[in-house]
């Protein structure tokens, strides 16, 4: 065990490694929203006007059923159908009840979750005249920008709206006698988050062509946000970017939008090379840096806990694009990583959601013992293990997916040329650069998101055949070479 938590520790930060924790004033804070108090969002929705400032007041009664969400007694659906149905004036004053920093909203956006499915909230938002959407997402932005079911452009811009409302309340508390212990660092990832969406931060280059988007925000340490490139809403071809252990909000978000942006536009790049010639219209991609769940470090690394927190969050995630993509459904395919990828065997093999295909990427073992235990259409599993990788093989939380015995086809990364492009491909040998771009790895996992595994060279499993593996010449990883305690 203390082997393996050494090789996490040296290995499981991506590429460029653990960030130095940002100070307070490590970028820039954008800080145009109104005082907590004042509920008003400057141009949230094109061509409405910003309604008359409402100052702290009592909550009218007509809501009273979005208070208390922790009582036994909460209903989700009865909260709903009030911020459905109550006065303008009753909205705003139960806004005003509510933090500035996003502490409220998250917890009744958890409750609400835990009680109606993605796809109720859908048929809720759709049910709304465009008005009431108007005034929800202006004085609640923390609560619809999270709620699953709701279209992504206007939780991207519910979510740009309540971060800057906390970003505002934070850094007013700074100094004062109010400050709380943690401000400093909340301010900090928040103006990570911030940076995120400008394209870049700490001489880190902005990655990816396509806009950015704030589909997801929780703003109480240790943070929880999920960014997209490209429109999530309409995209033809959806892949979610599952992190492994050491990966907070504060220290990488900017680096995992950044590496999802670089998959963008590779995917981008085979999907005009691919469909240049079919006879329809070339698809369109949107990558998603998700970080929707609280990754271990070395406290916490050895158990599953965090993973099966990890896992609820993903269904949720997954049932929300479902929802919101009902009729035109987009190919949706999971990449996840080190720790996040055993996160995503837990989700996968939950019987509630399912995607197209998945890619476990140096994972430290699968929950279920085959590919046939996960909920993927036609089987279309794949999984990597660099040569140098000390965490791929591990077994540390179950099956080693790079086995044969699994099921999935184990994808090739020694690199070489490009069979359809004659592009030299670089190898991804080490466990942070499966997503390395103009690595075979990067080629493999932008064609399995297009669909088009077919392509990619790998070794494909033969599930029937039981029993450990010796390793072969052509796959030597050091962890099979020495007794792991």
């Amino acid at each position: 065990m203390l082997l393996l938590a050494a090789a996490m520790l040296s290995a499981s930060v991506h590429l460029a490694g653990v960030a130095d924790a940002p100070t307070a004033h490590s970028a820039p804070v954008t800080t145009d929203a109104r005082p907590a108090s004042v509920l008003v969002v400057a141009a949230s929705v094109q061509g409405v006007p910003e309604p008359a400032p409402v100052r702290d007041a009592p909550v009218e009664p007509e809501l009273d059923g979005c208070r208390d969400v922790e009582a036994t007694t909460f209903s989700a659906e009865a909260c709903l159908d009030q911020l459905a149905r109550a006065s303008s004036i009753g909205v705003e004053r139960y806004a005003t009840s509510l933090d500035a920093d996003g502490d409220d909203a998250a917890s009744l956006v958890a409750a609400v979750g835990e009680q109606v499915s993605a796809g109720s909230t859908t048929t809720w938002w759709a049910g709304l005249g465009d008005e009431r959407r108007t005034l929800l997402a202006q004085a609640a932005p923390g609560v619809v920008g999270n709620l699953e079911g709701v279209p992504y452009s206007v939780r991207d811009t519910a979510n740009r709206q309540a971060l800057r409302y906390a970003t505002t309340a934070v850094t007013a508390r700074l100094g004062s006698d109010v400050e709380e212990p943690d401000d400093a660092r909340r301010l900090a990832m928040l103006q990570q988050v911030r940076a995120t969406l400008d394209g870049a931060t700490h001489d880190v280059p902005f990655a990816g062509a396509a806009d950015r988007h704030l589909v997801a925000l929780d703003t109480a340490l240790p943070g929880r946000a999920a960014v997209t490139v490209g429109d999530l809403d309409t995209a033809d071809d959806v892949s979610v970017l599952v992190p492994g252990m050491l990966f907070t909000v504060s220290d990488q978000l900017v680096d995992w939008t950044n590496t999802a942006g670089a998959l963008h536009d590779e995917q981008a790049t085979w999907a005009t090379l691919l469909g240049r010639d079919g006879p329809g219209p070339v698809p369109t991609v949107a990558v998603v840096a998700w970080m929707g769940y609280q990754t271990p470090d070395l406290t916490n690394f050895y158990d599953l806990r965090l993973a099966q927190r990890g896992a609820a969050h993903l269904e949720d995630a997954l049932s929300g694009l479902d929802a919101t993509r009902a009729g035109h459904e987009p190919r949706v395919s999971v990449m996840a990583h080190s720790y996040g990828s055993t996160t995503a065997t837990i989700a996968l093999s939950s019987g509630r959601v399912s995607v197209d295909s998945l890619v476990l990427l140096g994972s430290p073992g699968s929950v279920v013992p085959d590919a046939g235990g996960l909920a993927v259409h036609d089987d279309d599993v794949y999984a990597a293990a660099g040569s140098f990788d000390p965490v791929a093989g591990s077994g540390f939380f179950g099956a080693d997916p790079a086995t044969a015995a699994f099921g999935a086809v184990v994808l090739h990364l020694g690199g070489g040329a490009d069979t359809l492009t004659g592009r030299a491909l670089a190898a991804a040998l080490g466990h942070n650069d499966y997503f390395r771009a103009g690595t075979e790895s990067m080629r493999s996992l932008a064609l399995i998101g297009l669909g088009h595994g077919d392509l990619v060279d790998g070794r494909a499993g033969d599930p029937g055949r039981g029993g450990p593996e010796a390793p072969t010449l052509a796959l030597v990883r050091p962890q099979d070479l020495y007794f792991r305690d």
